[in-house]
Order: C-alpha cells, then sequence, then structure tokens
C-alpha cells in the first residue's frame, strides 16, 4: 500500500490520505509529541526501549517495528542487531532527518500490517520482503490502539512470520483512567471519555489493546513468555515525577493514570 500525506494550508494539519482507522495527524508537531511520548515510555519502562530479552537472542537474521512512528525505536533496535536487517514500517513516511541517522542495517516501509496477504500475489513489500512466513526474528510494536481494528488478524500475521523461537513484544495502552496506584477507575464517570470511548469502538478499535493482547496472541497459538503493567500518566505530579507532560490535566487528582501493558511472546 502506498501511503501519502495529505498535504493542507499551512495554518491546518496534516494527517494520513489512507483508509485506516488512524485518526492522528503525521506532521512535524505529531512527529514531536511522539518523540516526546517514546521518551517519556522508555523512562516509565526501566530506561530501556525493550524489555524482551533480546540481548542474548543469537542467529537472528530480521527484525521489524511495526507502527514505527518517528523511527526512534527502530534505531535502536538497529543499533543492538547491527548484524540483522530492521525494518521500521509505518503508514507515513519516517522523516528524513532520522533516516540519515539510521545505520546501514535500517530499511524503512510503508504500509498497514492488516494487508498482509500471502494468497494474493504482489510486489508489496510486506508481502515479499518483510512478513514473509516463518523469517522474523523479532516483531515490535508499540502504541498501536489507534491503528489496528482487528487484534486477531494482526497476531496472527505476525505469528504467521516469526520464524520457531521468534519474539513478539508489543507495549499497549489501554483508554481507562485509573486512581494512583490503585485499580479503581475514575474515566467511567467522565462524559467526554464515555464520549470518546463510543467513537473509539464504533471505528472498530479496541480500548483494551495492552490487557486483551496476550488474550489474541495465545489464540495465534503463541507462549506467554511474560506480561507487566506500567501506570502511564499524562500529566506529572508529586506522585508521578518522572512522567512527561503528553496531553492536557484530565483530572484535578494527581497520579491519575492509564494501564500500559508490555507482553512478550514466543513462536513454540
Amino acid at each position: 500500500m502506498a501511503a501519502e500525506t495529505a498535504v493542507l494550508p499551512p495554518t491546518e494539519r496534516q494527517y494520513h490520505s489512507i483508509s485506516s482507522p488512524y485518526v492522528l495527524p503525521n506532521d512535524a508537531v505529531e512527529q514531536d509529541r511522539l518523540d516526546a511520548q517514546a521518551a517519556a515510555i522508555v523512562e516509565m519502562i526501566g530506561g530501556a526501549p525493550f524489555l524482551a530479552p533480546i540481548q542474548s537472542m543469537t542467529g537472528i537474521s530480521k527484525a521489524v517495528d511495526v507502527g514505527c512512528g518517528t523511527g526512534i525505536a527502530t534505531i535502536q533496535m538497529a543499533k543492538v542487531f547491527p548484524s540483522v536487517k530492521v525494518y521500521g514500517l509505518d503508514l507515513s513516511p519516517v522523516p528524513e532527518d532520522v533516516r540519515k541517522l539510521a545505520p546501514a542495517n535500517t530499511s524503512w516501509a510503508m504500509g498497514n500490517i492488516l494487508e498482509v496477504d500471502h494468497g494474493q500475489s504482489t510486489s508489496n513489500v510486506m508481502n515479499r520482503e518483510i512478513f514473509t512466513p516463518s523469517e522474523l526474528d523479532y516483531i515490535f510494536g508499540k502504541m498501536l490502539f489507534l491503528g489496528i481494528n482487528d487484534w486477531s488478524r494482526y497476531f496472527t500475521t505476525a505469528a504467521e512470520a516469526l520464524r520457531p523461537g521468534g519474539i513478539i513484544e508489543h507495549q499497549d495502552l489501554d483508554w481507562k483512567f485509573y486512581r494512583f496506584r490503585t485499580s479503581e477507575c475514575l474515566s467511567d464517570g467522565w462524559e467526554w471519555h464515555r464520549a470518546v470511548v463510543a467513537g473509539t469502538e464504533h471505528a472498530g478499535l479496541s480500548t483494551r489493546a495492552g490487557s486483551d493482547a496476550a488474550k489474541f496472541m495465545r489464540d495465534a497459538g503463541l507462549e506467554v513468555l511474560s506480561i507487566q503493567t506500567f501506570e502511564f500518566s499524562f500529566v506529572p505530579s508529586s506522585k508521578t515525577p518522572d512522567s512527561q507532560a503528553m496531553g492536557r490535566d484530565l483530572s484535578s487528582e494527581p497520579g491519575v493514570h492509564q494501564k500500559y501493558t508490555v507482553t512478550i511472546v514466543r513462536k513454540l
């Protein structure tokens, strides 16, 4: 699929002009937000972008960062695996300044993993090169909750592309907001939140892309190695001093957060 950018007047935002549920912009302003978000997530989960035991993986040759955004994690992956072919896949082109910083073992591609179809003869790079059956060693995906509207197909496609022993690391967010260090949900009573959730579900998106991932991965025949949950807070407070400001104040109560889940699985 050839993804393009819808170019609008300078006073307006730019968006993807593709058939995807993803609704956020893809302009420079959004790229800056994504970079800040990536830094906040790495700090939240302990200072490393990946939690899978990738440093101990041997004999690997191909890895992919699905929904790579500005390509930060892709470059980090390529540096961890200097002898491995590492792909960064997204709906829009990775910024040119980032591409110039990428190691030689990095390749960039545009497309939607949900459109992978090995039953059709196509020159699509996803079918031809990235997701060829039983060849990928490591598949990484982060914050895909706004772009994937068929999780069963996503993980089935990923599982088919993995070689035996290959690993998928999925990092994603649930939509509900909770009180600091509790499972007490606050957002069920927020009218604006109910409207957002209704629109999300109408678009076929999941509001539990993080916590439900393990189920879909097991259904795809994958073995769950670990599940870790973190508190993702959009606004720094005395209770969440390490959080970076990611959006407007959602509540006057400090420490309000969403559940961020990291699920790591292996193909048997």
